[in-house]
């Protein structure tokens, strides 16, 4: 049998290495990639194949595991939503936080992440509550003249007082709530 130029040369004087039956065999690594999958840890996947954590960092560390550290990425890509699901759940649901009182807990209360809410807006509704709205300049309105900057709050009813005064129901009104739908005299 030929050998091709690129290959290494044999070693003779070791014995040709079988393959193990008890490590990740190909069938392991499979039911371990769908488990992760699914789960989205790296732990509890190891759990459902038998294996240790620490025997899928060896793995995965290996120069040679190239295709298993890509599929393991494709794996955790795939079970992203949970985590998502995950996190939109705690930011409407909220957590449930015990209440201790004399070292027994008594209750518990609900615990309501707004930095978690923020990122979700941020990212999730760019457009309205994205980062770029954070560089745009503050816009004061101008004072009015004869105003002196300070607001009366005695002035402020007595103006909207004035303002609803001069509302007219609109039923009221030529034509009706639906002009549509008004005759001509």
């Amino acid at each position: 049998m030929e050998q091709s130029s690129d290959s290494p040369e044999p070693t003779p004087n070791l014995p040709a290495r079988a393959p193990r039956r008890d490590g990740w065999t190909a069938d392991r690594q499979e039911t371990f990639l769908k488990a992760l999958s699914s789960c989205g840890c790296i732990s509890h996947a190891c759990r459902a194949v038998g294996m240790s954590r620490q025997s899928f960092y060896d793995l995965h560390d290996r120069p040679a595991a190239w295709a298993f550290r890509r599929a393991v990425e494709a794996a955790l890509d795939c079970s992203i939503n949970r985590v998502d699901e995950g996190a939109f759940s705690r930011s409407i649901h909220g957590v449930p936080r015990p209440v201790f009182y004399k070292g027994e807990q008594v209750g518990e209360y609900r615990h309501f992440d707004e930095r978690l809410t923020m990122f979700l807006l941020r990212y999730r509704r760019p457009h309205r509550y994205g980062a770029h709205l954070d560089r745009l300049p503050v816009i004061m309105p101008e004072i009015p003249p004869g105003c002196s900057g300070e607001i009366d709050p005695d002035q402020a009813i007595g103006d909207l007082d004035w303002q609803l005064g001069d509302l007219v129901d609109e039923s009221d009104l030529p034509g009706g709530a639906n002009p549509e739908l008004a005759r001509e005299p």
